[in-house]
């Protein structure tokens, strides 16, 4: 089965469970998908059919403008930047644009992992480029603040092919980069359902990723918040969901996963539900301060 991505499981293609004849495993890649989108909309913003980008922009024939707006080839950024810069695109957008495609920012740790979940590869190029993370997670410790050996239990709980769980959990540990690297780390505002926090696990499994919540909780970008057991009816009662942000709003993602498949919502009408979803969530939770009193007594009682 492809399980939530939160927990580490969709990053992997795993086996195909009996019963099961068709799986969302090989997802076009969203990048393309939403550049295609700002390329066709620019276009049209300056009032200009097809034929005449194509007769004006070297290297660009009617075909291939086709292409890249459909997203139906991969997307080269010399190209894009010649479109963007023919449509006279905000110099911030273009950069945003152009910066998503580039392969310097596939990190090099990812290299050789062909296993590796094509959505999950989207995931790790995009948090390279994104500003912001706001993450709802109702059963698990989000990824980007799992410790190695919480990973190491989640994951090595699921049935896979290949690679190793051990491969899998270096990726998992090496997406944190991003909440630590040197200019302008992501802004990562993450809510945490209690039941979460009390994960029957090996010894010191839990107590140590308690302790490494409170840690990451004293970065100035990252906040955590809990959402009590008591907590009234919110709209993260219908399941996790992550949501990345980028400079240029109209950009910002939103990631779904459940038993069999994983999908962004990629129109921007559509991920404003979301994003007034969070919102409501943020407010029914625990304060700040208060959910990290919650967090310091369940460490506690596990020492």
């Amino acid at each position: 089965m492809v399980a939530n991505h939160h927990t580490g499981h969709a990053h992997w293609i795993p086996k195909r469970p009996e019963g099961v004849t068709s799986m969302a495993v090989a997802v076009p890649a969203v990048r393309y998908r939403r550049i295609a989108a700002e390329l066709r909309r620019l276009r049209e913003l300056k009032n200009l059919s097809a034929e005449e980008v194509a007769s004006q922009v070297d290297g660009v024939n009617l075909v291939k403008l086709s292409r890249y707006e459909n997203a139906r080839v991969q997307l080269k950024p010399d190209v894009v930047q010649k479109l963007l810069d023919f449509y006279e695109c905000d110099p911030e957008l273009k950069e945003v644009l152009v910066e998503i495609l580039r392969d310097r920012h596939r990190p090099g740790w990812v290299a050789g992992l062909e296993q590796l979940n094509p959505l999950y590869h989207d995931l790790i190029r995009l948090e390279e480029t994104a500003i912001g993370n706001k993450s709802y997670e109702s059963a698990y410790i989000p990824g980007l603040l799992q410790t190695r050996r919480y990973a190491h239990a989640i994951i090595s709980s699921g049935v896979f092919t290949t690679p190793s769980v051990e491969a899998r959990v270096d990726v998992r540990i090496n997406r944190q980069s991003v909440l630590t690297r040197g200019e302008n780390p992501l802004k990562l505002w993450a809510v945490v359902h209690e039941s979460a926090l009390t994960m029957k696990a090996a010894e010191g499994v839990m107590a140590d990723q308690l302790d490494k919540l409170i840690q990451w909780s004293g970065l100035p970008n990252i906040s955590i918040q809990v959402m009590p057991a008591f907590a009234a009816p919110h709209p993260g009662m219908n399941g996790p969901f992550t949501l990345l942000e980028f400079r240029q709003r109209d950009l910002d993602l939103v990631l779904l996963s459940d038993m069999l498949a994983s999908n962004w919502v990629e129109k921007p009408e559509h991920v404003d539900v979301y994003r007034t979803a969070f919102d409501e969530i943020m407010a029914t939770a625990l304060g700040l301060d208060e959910s990290l009193n919650v967090i310091r007594e369940k460490r506690d009682q596990l020492k």
